[in-house]
């Protein structure tokens, strides 16, 4: 066995690469990375137990692409391997959803290897990234900023991150899988030139307009000249960080399982649990809220987390902190919220200067749905405990103390009522402020109000004092609000 296989195969089976008898599709290029791969998972072949084929894509960006993937094709076959071989307008895809070409071939890329992997019955996908394709990841990541999620690099296996931009999604999720990814460029040169083997030339590997490409040939080489051994220092701290990173996802998902409400548009947490954690944990739930609402995205800007993370911590309710993909974090007083818009809370809503007739007794319909009704009720008619009720959406009323006619509206300025429990009189403002009324639904909440216009209930917070139920009361208006069936 060639040493670099024997390398190759110890690092499998430290880390558990390769399952036993896995279903393994290998994606080739052509490129001398690739190439290796495929020479090297071949030699493993009887080792690993794994039956494997090939996938390798055009991108259509190249003139010489086409033959590239006939290369490969050729290649597997003398290997004794299937090779599925396919075409895909990259350049049309990139402008159609304002993507650069990196991005959209990565995209294209890996869908195609999903959708093979399904066609196969095939669990993982193996790719032929190297030692230095990971310093050049870590390095790119912390040029651009970011935290240990970024500065970890590439794992040497994890879920495969499949865009679904256009028609539905491939049958299965593959895991990604990167036997090369501790072994040096230089090594796999090496390897293929023991091989006799000549891999294709990609002269866009050379084009610097392209990030990693300045990186790989203007930056470090320039930095080598202060570290000689800066690309395998990066890798290694990138297998250390690695390490301390998966601590942190397993206290994240623990935390997410605890605390994360998910809806379609939006996640919230409870929001002194959520500050009870550290803020690695804080960053974390933040990210991943992100990337529920936003997959596509493939990067969360640290500055956008750190800043979001703050607000939760040290903002009044009602700010709010920009993240990327339209989205915002919200506080409210005892929710954080993530999502493109605070989500109307369910209570009942009247348009701003609007007011409705109340009958008594019978029933008036809301606007969202939400139901008044009324009825009246001799007081030794009640059960025993009914005014210990604490349904926020029932209200009971002496009969006497109120004058009729009765009518919904939403709040006016200068309001003011006495609070069940209170002496004096308080601004309205002011009480659904200390009661945390959400912001949103001030302005729309209906007023129970009698034919002075007397405030004598604010549904969902409190009943007037001048209306409660005493000891001299004879009859009962009990008032009930009921939101829309199915809400």
């Amino acid at each position: 066995m060639d040493p670099l296989e024997q390398g190759v195969w110890r690092t499998i089976q430290r880390l558990e690469l390769v399952r036993p008898v896995e279903r393994l599709v290998l994606a080739v290029s052509g490129g001398p990375d690739s190439l290796a791969l495929l020479h090297v998972m071949c030699a493993l072949r009887e080792h690993l137990g794994a039956w494997l084929c090939v996938a390798t894509l055009d991108h259509m960006m190249r003139p010489e692409s086409a033959e590239d993937a006939a290369f490969v094709c050729r290649q597997a076959e003398a290997l004794g391997l299937l090779c599925v071989r396919e075409q895909r307008d990259v350049p049309t895809y990139a402008r159609a959803h304002r993507l650069s070409l990196e991005e959209a071939a990565r995209e294209v890329r890996y869908r195609f290897l999903a959708e093979v992997a399904g066609a196969v019955n095939a669990t993982a996908v193996a790719t032929g990234h190297t030692a230095d394709d990971q310093a050049e990841t870590v390095l790119m990541h912390f040029l651009r900023g970011t935290g240990l999620s970024g500065l970890k690099g590439m794992l040497p296996r994890r879920p495969m991150d499949i865009a679904v931009r256009e028609g539905p999604p491939p049958p299965v999720r593959p895991d990604l899988v990167r036997p090369l990814l501790f072994t040096p460029r230089s090594d796999i040169l090496a390897y293929l030139e023991r091989r006799g083997v000549t891999p294709r030339f990609d002269r866009s590997n050379l084009d610097t307009t392209f990030f990693r490409n300045r990186l790989r040939h203007e930056l470090l080489p320039l930095l080598e000249q202060y570290q000689p051994n800066i690309r395998r220092l990066l890798a290694r701290t990138a297998e250390t960080l690695a390490v301390d990173w998966d601590y942190l996802q397993q206290q994240t998902e623990a935390a997410w399982q605890a605390l994360a409400h998910c809806e379609a548009d939006h996640v919230r947490f409870p929001r002194q649990a959520f500050l009870e954690y550290h803020p690695a944990i804080q960053r974390g739930l933040v990210r991943r809220a992100v990337r529920r609402l936003r997959p596509l995205l493939r990067d969360v800007g640290w500055e956008h987390v750190v800043e979001a993370v703050r607000l939760a911590r040290e903002g009044r309710t009602g700010t709010r902190a920009t993240l990327p993909g339209h989205l915002f974090l919200f506080v409210n007083y005892d929710v954080i919220v993530i999502g493109e818009a605070l989500p109307t809370p369910p209570w009942p809503r009247l348009a701003p200067n609007t007011r409705l007739s109340v009958p008594v007794p019978g029933e008036v319909r809301l606007e969202n749905g939400w139901t008044l009704s009324t009825r009246l009720v001799e007081r030794d008619q009640l059960p025993p405990d009914a005014l210990a009720d604490t349904d926020m959406w029932r209200a009971f009323l002496d009969a006497e103390a109120v004058h009729l006619p009765l009518a919904l509206r939403t709040r006016r300025r200068g309001d003011r009522f006495v609070p069940l429990g209170m002496a004096e009189p308080v601004r309205l403002s002011d009480f659904l402020t200390a009661q945390k009324v959400p912001a949103a639904v001030r302005d729309t909440l209906p007023l129970l109000v009698d034919a002075h216009d007397r405030l004598l209930w604010v549904p969902g917070v409190r009943l007037s004092q001048e209306a409660r139920v005493t000891e001299s009361t004879q009859r009962v208006l009990v008032v009930e609000l009921r939101p829309p069936e199915g809400a």
